[in-house]
């Protein structure tokens, strides 16, 4: 089983993250954007954010097992994160 302390910090992690970019967007983006298009990009952070944390638990629970997993897609999905960042962060 893996380490639940590192499952933990990955939650933790997860909302800060969620905060911080919510928190954003509702003092910078959200007066500009109808309730829908706000609805929208909360539905589309929640769900990118999601599935990096899902791939990142696979990781995590792929590293426990005493197997060597490559994931293509997490790989993928890691890359186009990286891509989308602004720069220095």
């Amino acid at each position: 089983m893996p380490d639940e302390s590192l499952r933990k910090l990955l939650g933790l992690q997860r909302r800060r993250l969620l905060a911080t970019i919510l928190g954003h967007a509702e003092r910078e983006l959200y007066p500009d954007l109808t309730e829908h298009q706000q609805g929208e990009f909360r539905a589309k952070v929640l769900e990118a954010t999601q599935a990096y944390h899902d791939v990142m638990n696979d990781i995590l629970g792929a590293a426990d097992s005493d197997q060597q997993v490559i994931n293509v897609e997490a790989i993928e999905l890691l890359r186009q994160i990286r891509e989308r960042m602004p720069e220095g962060v």
